[in-house]
């Protein structure tokens, strides 16, 4: 048992280092979980043989468990379905939507203080939203870009201020700029002008994604992706609101 918990060791490290996929690498980890929950059933027949029932049952217990959750690994990352009889969603429903992820909260949060931003507002093409519709459709589809199940939960399928990952702002005058999106870096779109006429240059922090399909009462809608682009404010915005706060108090 040692020697392939080893094995399945080795192997896991091997797919850490890799830029795979979530969805692909938790193909690869479902599949190497078969190989200790099949060696378990193998201790469940020499138990048996030997007369140790009640330890039998036990390691049973154990097997019957770990192939549940086998099982639905496979329904959800190779078949891309749900099933009615996944008990986890009842941890989705009874504890706080931020349980998970704690600490990753506090993180986010403590930078985003950090970092002043503004709204930079983009003189958008008229195709802009075909475009932008179009690029969304495959970065979904290849999980580039995560979804939630709107058939198990109301909202939007893609979380509102999600960063869209491949954008690039190109100067090309004084306080002009082009606001490019594409699938990769590789074949980006112009989709927008930006005139920014403050003294210091445009550094952007994130292009972020609203709207699209999303579920209420029962019933899906379908609004436009639209994109908002965050960049830092200039020393003289930051230092002006710093002044304003204290002529509040």
């Amino acid at each position: 048992m040692s020697v392939i918990l080893d094995i399945i060791n080795g192997i896991n490290k091997f797919l850490g280092y890799l830029d795979i996929s979530p969805k692909y690498l938790n193909r690869g980890y479902t599949i190497l979980s078969l190989f200790p929950t099949l060696y378990i059933l193998r201790i469940v027949y020499g138990m048996y043989q030997n007369g140790n029932y009640v330890q039998g049952i036990i390691y049973a217990l154990i097997f019957a468990v770990l192939m549940y959750f086998i099982v639905l690994n496979v329904f959800y990352y190779f078949l891309d379905k749900n099933t009615r009889l996944d008990i986890t969603q009842l941890f989705v429903k009874y504890l706080p939507d931020d349980a998970f992820n704690i600490q990753q909260e506090k993180k986010q949060e403590r930078a985003m203080k950090s970092i002043d931003t503004e709204e930079v507002m983009i003189d958008f093409y008229e195709d802009y939203q075909l475009h932008l519709a179009s690029y969304m459709q495959e970065l979904i589809q290849q999980n580039v870009i995560p979804t939630n199940d709107l058939s198990k939960k109301e909202g939007y399928l893609v979380e509102w201020n999600t960063i869209y990952p491949y954008y690039f702002v190109k100067a090309y005058g004084q306080g002009e700029y082009e606001l490019r999106i594409g699938k990769t870096y590789h074949d980006l779109t112009p989709i927008g002008k930006i005139h920014y006429t403050k003294e210091k240059q445009l550094q952007p922090v994130g292009l972020y994604i609203v709207g699209g399909d999303f579920v209420k009462d029962g019933f899906r809608y379908h609004e436009p992706y639209r994109l908002k682009l965050l960049a830092k404010q200039t020393k003289t915005e930051q230092i002006t609101r710093t002044q304003r706060r204290s002529q509040k108090h």
